[in-house]
């Protein structure tokens, strides 16, 4: 790697959101003086999948190439708003940087965490009394997510209810074993499940996988690549 001085790093970003400029300005491309943000958005999914999934190869290049392209996008997002006016990029950051201290409060305030999951459980209730306060459904998940990392979502806050059901591997392993019995009794005998039948399946799945420290979208990840390979 490479070392760098503080200039030079921010350099090089100054350097990315120049080329924005002159993309966007007189004279620039065409194809991207027309994007808007509604026309943007889906690259930018698109972009932040790819990234994921260059993480998930462990290659550095390859992960390196990606996160820039996520890194252009994400900026070039920001150029279009301080276009029109709606914000600016200091404001961007300005606005991370307060909520990432907001959110730390163990180690920007006088709060104590000393474990990893006390972090995750502070986390998540500051973020819940952020979203009660801006008027919106605080254990709400995007639905854009895709359906395995959604649900992974979903029963993390779930979890975080007083005596959660979702938090008991003995209760779930019960659960697991009716619902397979339930399913292998109609399939045998002629039956019809339905496609929410499997969905409850998947959803139980993805709690044990929680569970255990996993995320049931990496493992159907990994498997998948290995089964490419």
């Amino acid at each position: 790697m490479r070392n760098c001085d503080h200039r030079s790093r921010w350099d090089k970003l100054r350097g990315i959101w120049e080329i924005i400029d002159r993309l966007r300005g007189e004279g620039g491309c065409p194809w991207d003086r027309k994007q808007t943000p509604a026309s943007v958005q889906a690259y930018l999914i698109e972009e932040a999948h790819e990234a994921a999934a260059a993480v998930r190869t462990g290659s550095a290049s390859e992960a390196a190439e990606e996160l820039g392209d996520l890194l252009f996008m994400t900026l070039f997002l920001v150029h279009l708003y301080e276009e029109d006016r709606h914000f600016t990029l200091e404001e961007v950051c300005d606005r991370i940087t307060e909520k990432m201290i907001r959110r730390h409060p163990h180690v920007f305030g006088d709060v104590t965490a000393k474990t990893a999951e006390e972090v995750k459980d502070n986390w998540e209730k500051i973020k819940a009394d952020e979203k009660s306060g801006r008027g919106k459904n605080p254990s709400a998940v995007p639905e854009t997510l895709p359906a395995l990392m959604r649900a992974y979502r979903t029963v993390s806050r779930l979890s975080h209810r007083e005596g959660s059901p979702w938090n008991d591997p003995r209760r779930l392993f019960e659960d697991l074993r009716n619902r397979m019995e339930d399913l292998a009794s109609r399939i045998h005998g002629g039956g019809d499940p339905s496609g929410r039948d499997f969905a409850q399946l998947l959803l139980s799945l993805v709690n044990l996988a929680r569970l255990q420290g996993y995320r049931a979208e990496d493992c159907l990840h990994d498997l998948l690549r290995d089964l490419d390979a």
